[in-house]
């Protein structure tokens, strides 16, 4: 997808020989876009843009990278947390969106610290058992120095139980 950079893969399924996944890429060798990729015995490859993912947090103002996302289907229904970097070049203004692919919408997450720290990337997010046998929610992000409390900034996991 570009010749600059391509980052932070993401397997979203394995089907026998065939891997999918998602991850960014340096559009244009400037700025940071969502792709698609096959794989097949992992020396084939077909790579598409993600425009759809794009173009929903577009509407929200970013104008930066749209960088690391994650997929997870609370409910049965899947979602993908993305970050998006509002300003270009500022590392401090990343919130987090929920994207739907199904209307192609994305939603802005209300994310903040005990300290005001409004800014966070590389959301990641995993459905499981606790060891009640319970099911509850995993969630960590990365709390860039820019734009944190301080003593905030740094990796921040969250756990949650319905």
């Amino acid at each position: 997808m570009s010749r600059c950079a391509e980052g932070t893969p993401d397997t979203t399924a394995v089907h026998g020989d065939t891997v999918e996944l998602t991850g960014h890429y340096r559009a244009g060798c400037d700025i940071d876009r969502q792709l698609h990729a096959t794989l097949r015995d992992f020396t084939v490859r077909r790579a598409r843009a993600d425009q759809r993912l794009d173009l929903a947090l577009v509407a929200w103002g970013t104008a930066g990278n749209i960088g690391d996302r994650s997929r997870i289907e609370p409910l049965g229904r899947p979602l993908v947390l993305a970050e998006g970097r509002r300003l270009r070049d500022d590392f401090g203004s990343r919130p987090v969106y929920a994207y739907d692919r199904v209307p192609g919408r994305a939603d802005r997450l209300r994310l903040g610290t005990p300290g005001g720290g409004r800014s966070f990337a590389s959301p990641s997010a995993t459905l499981l058992t606790d060891p009640d046998g319970r099911p509850a929610l995993l969630v960590s992000v990365f709390i860039p120095k820019e734009e944190s409390a301080p003593g905030e900034s740094g990796e921040l996991v969250h756990w949650r139980e319905p």
